[in-house]
């Protein structure tokens, strides 16, 4: 407090519930409590800090401060600038991930999360915020920090620092940050040439679903409570130990086997995100059956299954150049394949910078990717709990425990479309031997129902491989049965319901496309007028206040001994 006094800020401190003269935190049975009471408690300081003279009011917390605060944020406390520290959201997944050593009786109570979950309440916030967050925090975990990163969507700015720190942060860390965030003006965000390029509505971004507008045109105005779903289904390179390409007779048994299972989700009015390997597409030309232009024609998704990461020592892909060359190469043999260029990628990702896989100088174009939920469970042990989509960054994914390539970045080049939501083994489907093939996939699948937000663009994918179709006509034969039951059974009546809604990738990567452009028109006009609690331009004159919140890490048996401090007047 004393380093921001020294500044000519003015400045208020408390204790949260149960934490120093207040009493003693007992631990996680207590958290509801604390949250609502906590949060209520900033609000009102805020909203007293404001009648008391305050012309902007500013916040800083850490770790369970930081959980309160941003709850506070989401019920609409007057603070234009938030620093969050050590912050994090989904509390199930802190609970289940981070090291609290806890699990309280409320952790599977949907209502009662949505009471205290930053999750549920950053959305909402309209001011400017910085996260700063722990690369090696296993407490609350760095993933959780993403996820309240990724929550403030409507937020004028938003940005994320990484430490190289586990749960700890020091004021040396995070000060000169703070300073000049303080002192900075209004941001203007980067917002890159994948955004710009679709198209909305006149008036798309002004928050009103107006006339023309629809949730197809105009999903960030014309909000609605739907989970989009998608199949993806790979083909190797090789099928019983042959290239694709080096045998007609087989090709031409897997290509009729596509055009079956194809009929299959037809049948149910779903459709099919194929990603191919070069050697089946080199084949669907050599051998003039143009199966992959077909399906493409009929509504199927058409995109590349790069094997990139699996050659990367055999063919001493070194550099992301040559990364690069190898994945063009499966590139240009899907566009002759379908007579276009692909925009949807699965692998490939093992690069030092992401981006230039997307749509950017030098890049090759695609505009969404997916298929990282394997790798990334077998790298991290921790399930993906991802629901929307989100637009990488320029970082590496070599190593995916780095949690860098899960924060949203305007800025990117190339859309993340998560799939598999909350599973923690499998993540595939194959039904050749087991009766149970879609058990994994229908939890899956329901756990993301539960957690559908109207204001985002929520997705959700399966997946499985070509060979797991079927190798001779007995066994094709009983994994389409189960498909057709599986559909019939479980997905067909949440379409009839208004659930859930069939997509290609393509076709979701636009959406959630327009639905962000959408969006950072809307953040931008924040900054140019009163909007929410933040009347930036109309602010009476008066000493700027920090308020400041130090919160302690949940599981801890520590409480805080600082006491308040009262507000200093200039």
């Amino acid at each position: 407090m004393e380093a921001f006094e020294k500044l000519g800020y003015s400045t208020f401190s408390f204790d949260l519930p149960f934490h120093g003269e207040r009493g003693r935190f007992q631990g996680a049975e207590q958290l509801p409590d604390l949250i609502r009471q906590g949060s209520e408690e900033i609000v009102s300081i805020a909203e007293y800090l404001r009648e008391d003279g305050a012309s902007e009011v500013y916040l800083i917390s850490r770790s369970l401060g930081s959980i309160v605060s941003a709850v506070a944020l989401g019920k609409g406390a007057k603070i234009d600038k938030a620093v969050l520290l050590l912050a994090s959201a989904d509390l199930q997944y802190v609970f289940r991930y981070g090291s609290v050593e806890e699990e309280p009786s409320w952790i599977d109570d949907i209502e009662t999360l949505r009471e205290i979950d930053p999750l549920y309440f950053l959305p909402n916030y309209t001011g400017r915020i910085h996260f700063h967050l722990g690369k090696r925090d296993s407490l609350l975990t760095p993933e959780a920090g993403v996820f309240a990163y990724n929550a403030a969507i409507l937020a004028r700015e938003r940005k994320i620092i990484w430490h190289d720190r586990s749960h700890s942060m020091p004021l040396s860390e995070y000060f000169d940050d703070a300073k000049e965030f303080f002192e900075s003006e209004e941001f203007e965000q980067e917002v890159s040439d994948l955004v710009k390029s679709v198209s909305i509505p006149p008036t798309g971004g002004d928050g009103v679903c107006g006339k023309g507008e629809s949730w197809e045109n105009s999903p960030f105005d014309c909000r609605r409570k739907v989970l989009l779903i998608a199949f993806q289904l790979h083909i190797e390179e090789v099928v019983e130990r042959k290239p694709y390409d080096s045998d007609r007779a087989l090709f031409e048994k897997y290509a009729d086997t596509l055009e079956r299972l194809a009929s299959v989700f037809e049948k149910h009015g779903a459709k099919i995100s194929i990603q191919t390997e070069k050697n089946f597409a080199i084949a669907d030309v050599k051998f003039g059956r143009y199966i992959l232009k077909e399906l493409k024609e009929r509504g199927h998704g058409v995109g590349v299954q790069s094997h990139m990461g699996h050659h990367i020592r055999e063919l001493h892909l070194n550099t992301d150049e040559e990364k690069l060359l190898y994945t063009l190469g499966v590139k240009e043999a899907v566009s002759r394949a379908i007579g276009c260029e692909p925009t949807n990628i699965g692998g490939g990702f093992e690069m030092e910078n992401v981006n230039l896989l997307g749509v950017v100088e030098g890049g090759l174009g695609f505009t969404s990717m997916t298929a990282v939920e394997k790798p990334y469970n077998a790298r991290t042990g921790k399930a993906p709990k991802w629901l929307h989509p989100w637009i990488l960054p320029p970082t590496q994914m070599m190593d995916l425990s780095d949690p860098s390539w899960l924060a949203h970045d305007p800025g990117g080049s190339i859309v993340y479309i998560p799939g598999w939501y909350a599973n923690e083994v499998g993540f595939e489907i194959d039904c050749r031997k087991d009766e149970n093939c879609f058990e994994l996939a229908t939890q899956s699948l329901y756990r993301a129902l539960e957690n559908v937000d109207c204001r985002f663009i929520n997705v959700w994918w399966f997946s499985s491989h070509l060979y797991q179709t079927g190798r001779d006509e007995e066994e094709v034969e009983r994994v389409l049965e189960a498909y057709d039951k599986w559909l019939t059974e479980v997905v067909d009546p949440l379409v009839k319901q208004g659930k859930v809604k069939w997509m290609t990738f393509d076709e979701i990567a636009e959406l959630y496309l327009k639905w962000e452009k959408e969006r950072c028109l809307f953040t931008s006009a924040l900054a140019h007028k009163s909007v929410g609690s933040f009347p930036l331009a109309n602010c009476p004159k008066g000493p700027l206040v920090l308020l400041a919140l130090v919160g302690l890490a949940v599981g801890t048996e520590h409480t805080s001994r600082q006491r308040a401090q009262p507000l200093i007047e200039e």
